[in-house]
């Protein structure tokens, strides 16, 4: 390993780092799945019900954290059986699962509001190409930050999935690093509530 990198192990800290980066993914997934809602009519149908819209997307945030859960338990069933470990046990579970659970929404949300506006599937395929994977390799999920230049470590602190890896990682590797599991939750918490604010004005202007 190199000098600088936190551990023997790259599969312990590439673990978290996957978790993080599967949430992201998922959220992609979930926009396509509304485009297609939208594209065959079922949406419109749902909208003129009286069914409540902030239901419907507490309905989208419910999936995303029911999948995060899912995704958490299966790349930790096969970490551990290559050899990974989980030092914070079912606690170090249990924020990992609502920190990828903010983050998943907040991403989704904003997808969603974007294929509700476009509703096309063009703009929306540009738009999660252009920013899913530049999310993922302008974080530390792949790599330390000290490992990387120093304009990729400015763009760090204004990316969402920085701040998921940062407050997940340690729980596989030393145990709660408290502050950065606050400053996590602080800043996904408002990405998330920022994503639903959209979503939901988004609803609100569909059709016109």
């Amino acid at each position: 390993m190199l000098p600088d990198f936190p551990t023997s192990s790259y599969l312990q800290f590439f673990a978290p780092g996957l978790i993080v980066t599967l949430a992201v993914f998922n959220s992609n997934f979930t926009g396509f799945a509304l485009l297609n809602d939208i594209n065959f009519g079922v949406l419109e149908k749902v909208l003129v019900t009286p069914v409540n819209r902030y239901s419907l997307i507490l309905g989208t945030v419910l999936y995303v954290a029911v999948t995060g859960v899912l995704q958490v338990a299966v790349v930790l069933i096969i970490s551990f059986a290559l050899g990974a470990t989980l030092v914070t046990g079912v606690g170090g579970i249990l924020i990992t699962i609502v920190i990828v659970s903010l983050l998943g929404i907040g991403l989704t949300s904003l997808l969603g509001a974007l294929a509700l506006r476009a509703k096309r599937v063009e703009p929306l395929i540009f738009v999660s190409n252009l920013i899913t994977l530049p999310l993922i390799f302008l974080s530390s999920a792949l790599i330390p930050a000290s490992l990387t230049p120093d304009w990729v470590q400015t763009a760090m602190k204004f990316n969402p999935v920085n701040y998921a890896v940062l407050a997940v990682r340690p729980l596989f590797l030393t145990g709660y690093d408290w502050n950065a599991i606050g400053v996590g939750l602080v800043i996904l918490g408002a990405w998330a509530a920022a994503g639903i604010i959209v979503a939901e004005y988004a609803f609100r202007r569909f059709g016109d």
